[in-house]
């Protein structure tokens, strides 16, 4: 629901979390590398608030009850591994049963991206929310979902320019 990376996930204080607001900031990243502990973004575009639902919020909310600065941390009271994280995403994948051995945590980032592609949002706005330092990354990495919607923004043009001529 963020398109958000796995270490700016488990990086998340709640002093990121902003219930007013509707936001969360990312300004930190997990240093899964070095043994845990903060680490700076990826670059400094990652730096950035992204915009959330109420929904989301309210299940973050839920996690509060875990009594610790930190968003999200297992019962031991550290941060979850990646492999901790794709484990638990292939355990939900297959109780749904969804057959996709190759799908993990950072294709939930890819999917994001191709649900907001397919509604018609801007691949500017979709970059920033990335946290992409320049737009070319988001074209480059996201090119076969660009041109998968390309045949309906075409269906679009002619739409509107028929429209137009009326």
């Amino acid at each position: 629901m963020t398109g958000m990376r796995i270490g700016e996930i488990m990086a998340l204080t709640w002093d990121d979390i902003d219930y007013q607001r509707q936001t969360i900031t990312v300004n930190k990243t997990w240093d899964y590398q070095s043994g845990g502990g903060f680490k700076a973004t990826k670059n400094d575009s990652s730096n950035r608030t992204v915009n959330v639902t109420q929904q989301l919020l309210d299940w973050l909310a839920e996690l509060k009850e875990n009594n610790s600065n930190m968003v999200f941390e297992n019962a031991r009271g550290q941060i979850p591994t990646s492999a901790a994280a794709n484990n638990t995403l292939r355990a939900l994948l297959k109780q749904a049963k969804i057959k996709k051995p190759s799908f993990h945590f950072h294709s939930l980032r890819h999917t994001h991206v191709a649900y907001l592609l397919s509604k018609g949002i801007d691949i500017f706005v979709i970059s920033k929310r990335l946290g992409h330092s320049d737009l070319s990354t988001t074209t480059d990495t996201y090119a076969y979902l660009i041109h998968e919607y390309q045949q309906t923004q075409i269906s679009e043009i002619k739409k509107n320019l028929a429209l137009l001529a009326e």
